[in-house]
């Protein structure tokens, strides 16, 4: 992991990791969203490392994004507003279908730029669906 992160990056930091429960019948769904919302940086340097501890398929609520949708805007900002958290609008354009299911084979390496826009299902199946997430900036 180190290596992928060398070449994406002149000085990589770790900001968060979590480990992602899908149980079977029970792993809720996730609403579009983009990752450089809640850990922005200018430039922008967000990136998601997903991989799959289990098969991810359509069935037990795999991740779906939207084709081309980090070429957008950043659409809110998670700011420290009077030291209060508040979700700033900052392009009320709304996200394009993220229909493109991302079926992968367990250990898969995912990588999701900042700015992409992406969801999951809820996992309706007898099959759990685990995965591993790190963000890291520059």
């Amino acid at each position: 992991m180190r290596k992928v992160a060398d070449k994406l990056f002149a000085s990589p930091q770790l900001l968060q990791s979590m480990y992602i429960c899908k149980n079977a019948h029970i792993g809720g769904e996730v609403n579009s969203h983009q990752d450089s919302t809640f850990l922005f940086t200018e430039p922008e340097s967000c990136i998601g490392f997903w991989i799959a501890l289990e098969d991810a398929t359509v069935e037990n609520g795999c991740l779906y994004a939207e084709t081309g949708g980090h070429q957008g805007t950043l659409r809110k900002l998670f700011r420290d507003v009077g030291g209060e958290l508040a979700m700033l609008e900052l392009d009320n354009t709304p996200f394009g279908k993220a229909e493109t299911a991302l079926t992968v084979r367990k250990g898969t390496l995912v990588l999701l730029h900042g700015r992409l826009p992406h969801r999951s299902s809820a996992n309706n199946s007898n099959r759990s669906r685990h995965a591993y997430a790190l963000h890291v900036i520059d």
